[in-house]
């Protein structure tokens, strides 16, 4: 069977955040955001009353959360492109790019979609991304913004897990003959 022939430009598929990471990456910047701003006036409080090494250590340590609360969103996925023979997952600061084609693609079932969140919790907080080997879908990447939509992609050299806001047609527009894998 030929492969269907890729269009000259590349397709983009947006990916916006919802449901429980959505929920979990605000209850986790809020978290860092109130520890920052605690550790900010305690360093205050220690400059004013003169106790100049603890007010540089909180000092110091409401700079640190503020610099994880900066990060805590850089693997988050904006957009996926699909292009010959690439996968590219666009996140806040850099551009994965995943070899296609893909040998099978389809989306997540409610069972595995409610595994996978189990996989990625901590602490109440779902993690959009990540690496994971599960006992039911075997060892893959994690770029997610909305689990709802999850697609699991595998290849010769990946398995990820992404989540396009338009989860059908991205997997009608992989450069594979997936309908059979859906």
């Amino acid at each position: 069977m030929a492969r269907p022939t890729m269009p000259a430009e590349p397709l983009l598929f947006r990916c916006s955040a919802g449901g429980r990471i959505a929920a979990g990456r605000r209850r986790l910047k809020g978290l860092l955001a109130l520890v920052a701003g605690l550790m900010a006036v305690v360093a205050a409080g220690a400059w004013w009353a003169d106790r100049v090494v603890p007010a540089l250590l909180a000092a110091a340590v409401a700079a640190l959360v503020l610099f994880i609360l900066r990060m805590s969103g850089d693997l988050e996925p904006l957009r996926l492109e699909i292009a010959p023979e690439v996968l590219t997952v666009q996140t806040r600061r850099r551009w994965l790019r995943l070899p296609l084609p893909a040998r099978a693609a389809r989306r997540l079932r409610r069972d595995e979609i409610t595994h996978v969140e189990s996989l990625a919790t901590a602490g109440g907080i779902v993690a959009g991304s990540g690496g994971f080997d599960s006992h039911r879908l075997g060892e893959f990447d994690l770029y997610a913004s909305d689990l709802a939509n999850a697609v699991l992609v595998e290849g010769e050299e990946i398995r990820v897990v992404v989540t396009p806001d338009r989860p059908d047609e991205f997997l009608a527009s992989l450069p594979t003959g997936l309908a059979n894998n859906r």
